[in-house]
């Protein structure tokens, strides 16, 4: 029996001894939170005493001081606030272009720093692809829908592409392309073959934009491929404007030869045009 209770005895102890700890810590920490409110309000006691004893010119100083303290706090959290208006606006999210006052004043811009068409238009193709020969150089300015507003030409000697603008209270892209011509008859911008990637025939494909307003529309497409030599025939594509559809006619040319006559033989070529550099502003009294 001697074996059994002398354990347990020590057991007792000990939870004994553990409990009289436990006691002691919160009796520690009551008197900690105690002291405490006992020094939150003998401050606010002393500070209450400092006030009255303060004549009025004193307490009026007083209250100057700590509202312009929080005037100040207030000021730097605005600082804080346009700093990072800013920083946003830097970031990729730009501010609100500033309106321009006619088409001379937009295109001028361009012509000052080509660089700016891209806050108009997408060009990071161009870029990526062309490397360092990624640049504009020469330009022409033609009003091809007859508004009374021209389209600006901007060109690349280096891609041999041309980027097509026009303006309304701002300028708007339209599109570029490696351009074959101008149709002054169908308000159209010609293009032969493609520029890039995969196509049809190239010399004998042919399609164009029409250019109204702020808009460029896709309206023509024509192309053939003759595949006698290898045991076929000749394969047109024809794009259909009302449908939006392309037809592929075999071996029968007239829609093809209507359609080149009207959009492609009654074009002016765009090596007619004179090109002027960005730093001629000549082009500006000259709206070929």
């Amino acid at each position: 029996m001697k074996k059994k209770i002398w354990p347990m005895g020590i057991w007792t102890a000990i939870v004994i001894g553990l409990s009289g700890c436990g006691i002691t810590m919160n009796q520690t920490e009551d008197n900690s939170v105690s002291l405490q409110r006992e020094e939150a309000a003998t401050e606010s006691e002393d500070e209450g005493d400092v006030q009255d004893e303060l004549t009025e010119p004193e307490r009026e100083e007083k209250v100057h001081e700590e509202s312009t303290e929080s005037e100040t706090e207030r000021t730097s959290l605005d600082e804080d606030a346009a700093d990072i208006s800013k920083d946003t606006a830097e970031n990729g999210q730009p501010e609100k272009n500033e309106p321009f006052e006619n088409w001379q004043e937009a295109y001028q811009v361009f012509l000052d720093d080509w660089k700016q068409i891209e806050k108009y238009g997408d060009f990071s193709y161009l870029e990526m692809y062309f490397g360092d020969n990624y640049s504009f150089d020469k330009y022409f300015l033609c009003d091809i829908d007859k508004n009374g507003t021209p389209e600006l030409f901007l060109y690349s000697t280096y891609m041999w592409l041309t980027a097509v603008f026009t303006y309304t209270d701002e300028p708007v892209f339209l599109l570029y392309d490696n351009i074959y011509g101008i149709n002054p008859e169908t308000n159209e911008v010609v293009i032969n073959g493609h520029w890039h990637g995969a196509g049809g025939s190239g010399i004998d494909e042919w399609s164009a934009y029409m250019i109204s307003g702020d808009m460029a529309e896709y309206s023509l497409y024509i192309d053939f491929i003759d595949t006698i030599e290898y045991g076929g025939g000749i394969r047109y594509s024809i794009y259909d404007r009302e449908t939006e559809e392309y037809t592929h006619p075999q071996d029968d040319s007239t829609e093809y030869d209507a359609l080149y006559a009207a959009h492609v033989e009654t074009c002016i070529p765009a090596e007619e045009y004179f090109l002027y550099d960005l730093s001629d502003e000549g082009g500006f009294a000259h709206i070929q």
